[in-house]
């Protein structure tokens, strides 16, 4: 069959992620989204359900490369300022539509219950592209509502990934030993950053930086894969504890993001599309409306009452509210997971895969709409966050 060569499959490929690209500039919607999208046009046209092997390890080292870079994006300083309004939105972003959504799964839908763990883990993330975009445009960025807003979800995100790892670690004292290597070399990469960057120098060509960021995690996916858990909470960690350092490298973070954007996340977004069926849409339908109002529900029961009993008007309460309701990379990363450790089929992947997708599109376009003129005066004293790249690509 033509689709065994891998360089005909990698054409069809990297032609379909430069499509999805394309769209995406044009309608100006995130491109991760757009690549799942395209991924499940590909899976269907082209017959295949399941990827080959090298395309599923591109993937997960993708995943984990995002998670690395979505670490790096967490302002320090505006964390330390809002940390128990931070803490306490957080845990109530996420703690509520878990366990809301594990009850549905468990109790109503007759999932199992490591399937109905991994659905609430996915459903209950927060995308930190899509509130950061928001506040960008409205303004906010400056402002205490909208640091705040991108510091509790920088706590939601991390309990989703923490509560992945523990749940489905298998501890045993080879793993325990194995993760406490892992928190070492974390501790230690913080400190040897910086002067090894200084040391290295900057050479264009052979990218000693990028060769070392790589190698770090690597070496962090080995240990967790060996201790049987998920490589991504070590690799989210890794990129909080060197945020300060990308801060300060603005070139760093462009040339780690172009490899990644460009070659590795296309592959974890399209073939997370993959795996969904069209036949459980359709015949499933009541299942994804259920999964989504659980989650929009939950996330607006707890951010909501949140941050008006912060004192923040009640229509920027509402505004955030709607905002954190969406959720995309490290809910399709927590769902990718059970897909290829076989917790969930692929009719519950589907359906929990397309309630992301709908968390991501319709309070966030509503939030748009209902508030088009939110614009927050800057505080004064108040350090401006330091932008971000691009964000299209991770969620």
């Amino acid at each position: 069959m033509l689709l065994e060569n891998p360089w005909v499959f990698l054409a069809i490929w990297m032609g379909a992620a430069f499509l999805a690209a394309v769209i995406a500039l044009q309608l100006r919607v995130s491109v991760a989204l757009v690549e799942v999208l395209v991924g499940i046009s590909m899976s269907h046209l082209l017959g295949m359900a399941e990827p080959t092997g090298w395309m599923n390890f591109l993937a997960r080292l993708g995943s984990v490369t995002l998670a690395f870079l979505a670490g790096t994006e967490i302002d320090p300083a505006a964390f330390r300022h809002h940390a128990f309004p931070s803490l306490l939105i957080g845990l109530l972003s996420f703690l509520l539509p878990f366990g809301l959504i594990y009850f549905l799964a468990h109790s109503v839908l007759g999932w199992s219950t490591p399937g109905s763990l991994v659905a609430g883990i996915a459903l209950a993330t927060t995308s930190v592209a899509i509130i950061y975009t928001a506040v960008l445009e409205k303004g906010m960025e400056a402002s205490r509502f909208g640091q705040l807003l991108l510091t509790s979800c920088f706590v939601t995100d991390f309990l989703s990934v923490l509560c992945l790892g523990l749940f489905f670690t298998h501890w045993s004292t080879s793993s325990a030993l194995l993760l406490f290597l892992a928190l070492l070399l974390l501790l230690a990469l913080p400190l040897s950053l910086r002067p090894l960057l200084r040391w290295l120098g900057r050479s264009p060509v052979s990218e000693p930086e990028i060769k070392f960021l790589f190698f770090v995690l690597a070496l962090l996916g080995a240990l967790a894969s060996v201790a049987q858990t998920e490589p991504v909470l070590p690799a989210y960690v890794a990129g909080v504890l060197v945020a300060k350092s990308f801060a300060t490298d603005r070139e760093l973070v462009r040339r780690m993001r172009s490899l990644a954007y460009g070659l590795l996340t296309p592959f974890f977004f399209m073939k997370a599309g993959f795996h969904i069926s069209l036949h459980a849409l359709l015949y499933g339908l009541l299942p994804i409306v259920l999964l989504f109002g659980v989650k929009f529900l939950g996330k607006m029961v707890a951010v909501w009452p949140a941050l008006w009993a912060l004192r923040l008007p009640r229509r920027e309460a509402l505004f955030g509210s709607l905002l954190t309701s969406g959720g995309l990379t490290f809910g399709l990363i927590a769902a990718h997971f059970g897909m290829l450790k076989g917790i969930l089929v692929r009719e519950q992947y589907s359906q929990v895969t397309i309630a992301i997708l709908l968390s991501t599109l319709i309070p966030v376009i509503g939030a748009s709409r209902l508030f088009p003129h939110v614009v927050l005066k800057e505080e004064e004293g108040k350090r401006k966050l330091t932008k971000p790249g691009e964000f299209e690509e991770e969620g």
